[in-house]
């Protein structure tokens, strides 16, 4: 007869073991094969970032990998709660670590799961950011540009580490290939141009250093002569786009800080298209160029709405120019209507009567009445549009049975028939309208003196646009045709009573301003306000 003693030391043995071995999540639960693990290596530039890249999974089975970061050593046996990058891609091998604390040791260890949910750990490394005020053997392109016009490195020979955010054959450049960096973590004065045969083979994504010499071309930053490029990483997430408005990188407010750097600007409308691939965008606070050096197919047309533009802002000819690399940068929406689509000045045709009377077009522009603004003797409704960009003979009006949807800030295209009412060009009965986008910035109204709104200064190229006079006194009332008279001393202008406004004008009242379209109608051009807002007393 056996031990019993020694059969029940072996049972207990044999449960130790199976439970050791159900507590440790590295080991297989059933069938399989641990994934192959990752070899890992990571680098530290300029920047607050550290760059991770590590070799590839070869395995069928492949899950995912999990890239875990510590401030203490031993992360395989301790992970953290949660990694910095988790990708079910086994070719996406590479992670650039933005956003640290500078001067820090951070340790990096890659964690390779299959689809037997099983695991197996790379090596662990460990890499060191510089400190805030060393620049160390590479310069980022933040400190390039000096936050300032010119290059504080200017004739310099630097070498500078970044992402590439515009490939070496992405853009046309007549002088020969050029590239584009960025510092990864994105911002103002955060990109440099790179420019040389050595640029050309460059992608999207490279992490790269790079040497060469900082040089002032017609006072666009850029990094040429380049003597050494190496690629230390491919594919990574590139630096976020600046939310810009077109204002923002129009030459007015001298937008140097976005040079070269990656903008987005959104709900914008093409004003204008010009010479030389350029079209003119304006989401209501002042054009921007938008230029062609980039590969895409969008053919501008005037109304279109750019419903988001992205490229590198670039500086040329003493002009600003937002230049998106490829159809993936451009989400537009097209004009619409019947032939080709005109704007309200064209249809205005500067001059009193429109050269388009009789014909039906397609004119587009920006709602700045609704059909609920103005009163008409018939069942039919007013509207009023306007050109993005505002000025004389900007205005046009719009008359007919079906414009219940407009609403002021609408972006809009609107096909009918132009006619001179009793010498007020209109479009009449619209026989179709789009709305392409809403809720833009209307057009600012023109400040002027009432003398220079008078029906005896004929102000035609005034015509359908919004206008504003200021401390006014309202001298008479009771006039022909529901019209009463303001004065700021010029002389006198007419005002009407169409608006949907509660004031009941008086006699002797002083207006602190008054808005509106400037109407023509019975012989006389007079002031219509649309509504309470346009009359500030």
């Amino acid at each position: 007869m056996k031990n019993p003693k020694w059969i029940i030391s072996l049972i207990i043995f044999s449960a130790i073991i199976l439970a050791v071995s159900c507590g440790d999540d590295e080991s297989p639960a059933g069938p399989g094969t641990y994934p192959t693990a990752s070899i890992l290596s990571a680098s530290s530039g300029a920047s607050n970032s550290i760059s991770t890249s590590w070799t590839m999974c070869p395995d069928a089975n492949f899950s995912e990998y999990s890239l875990y970061r510590s401030l203490t050593e031993g992360i395989s046996a301790n992970p953290p709660d949660s990694p910095v990058r988790v990708s079910t891609n086994a070719s996406d091998t590479t992670f650039i670590d933005t956003g640290l604390e500078w001067s820090t040791d951070y340790f990096y260890a890659v964690r390779t799961r299959n689809a037997d949910n099983l695991n197996s750990w790379s090596n662990e490394v460990s890499v060191t950011t510089p400190d805030s005020g060393s620049t160390g053997d590479y310069l980022t392109c933040y400190q390039i540009q000096g936050q300032q016009s010119s290059s504080p490195y200017l004739d310099q020979i630097v070498s500078v580490t970044g992402i590439v955010t515009a490939g070496g054959d992405e853009f046309y450049y007549s002088y020969g290939p050029v590239a584009v960096l960025g510092d990864p973590e994105g911002g103002p004065w955060t990109g440099l141009v790179l420019f040389g045969d050595d640029v050309a083979s460059l992608a999207r994504g490279d992490s790269i250093l790079i040497t060469g010499t900082v040089q002032e071309f017609y006072e666009l930053t850029e990094l040429g002569l380049i003597s050494s490029v190496e690629v230390v990483s491919s594919g990574n997430e590139l630096p976020p786009a600046i939310a810009v408005s077109t204002g923002d990188i129009s030459d007015s407010p001298d937008p140097e800080q976005y040079e070269s750097v990656l903008c987005t600007i959104s709900d914008a409308i093409v004003t204008e298209v010009q010479g030389y691939g350029q079209f003119l965008a304006d989401d209501g606070s002042g054009n921007c160029i938008v230029d062609d050096m980039g590969s895409y197919s969008y053919s501008p047309a005037v109304g279109d709405t750019i419903i988001t533009g992205t490229g590198i802002l670039w500086y040329s000819w003493d002009e600003w120019k937002l230049e998106p690399r490829d159809n993936n940068d451009l989400v537009t929406s097209g004009g619409g209507g019947g032939g080709d689509v005109y704007t309200c000045y064209e249809i205005q045709g500067q001059q009193s009567e429109s050269p388009y009377d009789g014909q039906t077009v397609s004119v587009t522009g920006i709602i700045t009445a609704d059909p609920e603004d103005y009163t008409a003797v018939s069942s039919s409704t007013y509207s009023a549009l306007a050109d993005a960009a505002g000025g004389p003979w900007s205005g046009l009006l719009l008359y007919g049975d079906d414009l219940e949807g407009l609403q002021r800030g609408d972006s809009v295209t609107v096909t009918g028939v132009v006619d001179e009412y009793y010498g007020m060009t209109e479009v009449k009965y619209p026989i179709s309208y789009v709305v392409h986008s809403s809720g833009h910035a209307l057009p600012d109204p023109i400040q002027f003196s009432t003398g220079d709104l008078a029906t005896t200064m004929n102000p035609e190229e005034w015509e359908s646009v919004f206008v504003t006079v200021s401390d006014v006194d309202v001298t008479q009332i009771g006039l022909p045709y529901y019209t009463w008279a303001v004065d700021d001393g010029s002389g006198e202008c007419y005002a009407g009573t169409m608006g949907d406004f509660t004031y009941d004008p008086a006699v002797g009242d002083n207006l602190s301003s008054m808005t509106g379209l400037l109407w023509y109608s019975r012989d006389n051009f007079k002031i219509e306000p649309r509504d309470d807002n346009d009359i500030v007393q």
